[in-house]
């Protein structure tokens, strides 16, 4: 029987196993003085005091019945990784030493047993992990430090979820992780990380019971036993948010104290973390609907320019791209580019709707446009870095342009990538004074104001991008008819 006392936990609790009745107390007698000690007569009794109690180290002899004590090392080594172990053998032979320390075994002393010797090395051994310890934490503030500034680097959810993947993966190596987030309009759970990453499940009610639920049903948490798996409701503002879930195979060793505790503090970064991403695209799913909204303002005026602004920022994003622009810069050019027209609520119907040509003096009143949208979207902060866009998307690299004739590079790039898409949307599509060109006759048109209307290299590529897709063929409005080329001044 196994000798499992239960003396106070503030000391290193130490454990003997060994066959033989008098070694095993002796032990005890020994170090009862200065360590909590409990005994077991043979490896499988060992392991029977193991599943309810834990220790600091265990002392094994290493020839005995049922379980001897490699096979007990080699236990010890897969799936109890907190506790130490140390050899005892009458057979000091070089090669059963070597062999207990290459399974893990952190010391081992000869029989006949040296009460000095014991003590002696207990000491060092126990010394040896408390500075292990102290590393490992040291480790674990250095490696949650980087994972923090890691996370909170941007505010992307699918840079987020790389971040968790990396790190988690690389600190646990579970054989599963499985991440779940509520919605933005608290309506569904979406599977993160797991076996159907970009599913939800509806929610009925938020609840941890039911987060639990949905979140194993959508990322696939497989069958495991509660020491291999680990389970956290993420928690923002004391309101759950989602759910974290990490899971070991049976050959890996279970989640230990320490590692459950370290998981709650990731999961706690975690959430705040996806919070703040998942907030953030709220409002900027907000905001682009407002964008939108102030789109549409200009575009519900005139059937003949309904969708205008959204086909023109269409080309400018793909020419952005195929500029290599960042980005930043792409997005300046996509809310530039829906809004670029706003202006346009400031010219009178007679004005903005006329069928034929306009007269200088109307055509005066229209050049404003881009100077009242600038006034109008001056007063929303978030919208000031596009104002130079807009203001200069008539401007031409001759100098020739409105309002304010600026030449070549005085001209922001986004204003002379948006110039383009705007004249060949406005070519390509018909008009109440005209009807709309070919596509392949507008390229030609924005080809021969190259330099001159339009920045030649801006030009190169955008008729270099849409000879190779074809991106008018996917503007649902495009009236795609062939006709004599038309000379035509681009508003």
């Amino acid at each position: 029987m196994a000798d499992t006392g239960s003396p106070p936990a503030s000391r290193p609790r130490i454990l003997i196993v060994d066959d033989e009745v008098n070694i095993r107390e002796f032990c005890r007698l020994l170090l009862r003085r200065d360590y909590d000690v409990a005994t077991a007569e043979h490896g499988l009794a060992a392991l029977d005091v193991l599943q309810s109690q834990t220790f600091d180290l265990v002392l094994t002899d290493v020839q005995m019945p049922h379980m001897d004590g490699i096979e007990l090392v080699k236990y010890l080594r897969a799936r109890v990784l907190t506790t130490d172990v140390i050899v005892m053998t009458a057979h000091a032979t070089v090669e059963t030493a070597r062999e207990a320390l290459k399974l893990g075994a952190l010391d081992y002393i000869a029989k006949p047993i040296d009460a000095d010797q014991v003590r002696k090395t207990l000491r060092t051994a126990l010394e040896l992990r408390r500075i292990r310890h102290e590393k490992e934490q040291l480790s674990d503030l250095v490696f949650m430090y980087q994972f923090s500034q890691a996370i909170a680097a941007s505010l992307d959810i699918h840079a987020q979820i790389e971040q968790i993947t990396l790190f988690v993966g690389r600190r646990f190596v579970p054989a599963h992780i499985g991440l779940s987030l509520i919605d933005s309009d608290h309506e569904a759970l979406v599977a993160l990380i797991g076996l159907h990453p970009g599913q939800s499940e509806t929610l009925d009610h938020i609840g941890e019971a039911t987060l639990r639920t949905r979140h194993r049903q959508l990322v696939g948490v497989p069958p495991a036993t509660g020491e291999r798996l680990i389970e956290v409701c993420l928690r923002s503002h004391d309101q759950p948010i989602g759910v974290l879930s990490l899971a070991r195979s049976a050959e890996q060793p279970p989640f230990d104290a320490a590692e459950r505790h370290l998981i709650e503090i990731f999961a706690s970064q975690i959430a705040a973390s996806l919070d703040n991403a998942r907030l953030y695209h709220a409002l900027k799913d907000q905001y682009e609907q407002m964008i939108a909204a102030l789109a549409g303002a200009i575009e519900a005026r005139d059937s003949y320019t309904y969708g205008h602004s959204r086909q023109v920022t269409r080309y400018a994003v793909r020419l952005a791209m195929e500029l290599g622009l960042s980005d930043q810069d792409i997005e300046r050019i996509r809310y530039a580019g829906l809004l670029h027209d706003i202006g346009k609520i400031g010219v009178r119907d007679d004005v903005l709707l006329k069928p034929g040509a306009l007269s200088p003096e109307e055509f005066a009143q229209m050049r404003l446009h881009p100077q009242i949208g600038v006034r109008i979207l001056e007063q929303i902060r978030g919208l000031r870095d596009i104002l130079p866009i807009i203001a200069a998307h008539h401007e031409r690299v001759d100098g020739n342009g409105y309002p304010l004739g600026l030449r070549g590079e005085e001209i922001p790039l986004g204003a002379r990538i948006l110039a383009v898409a705007d004249a060949f949307e406005a070519l390509t599509a018909d008009r109440a004074y005209r009807p709309a060109m070919d596509p392949e006759q507008a390229l030609q048109v924005i080809q021969r104001g190259s330099g001159r209307h339009w920045d030649a290299a801006v030009v190169e590529a955008f008729v270099r991008l849409m000879q190779r897709e074809r991106l008018w063929e996917q503007a649902p409005r495009l009236q795609q008819r062939r006709r004599a080329p038309i000379p035509i001044e681009v508003e």
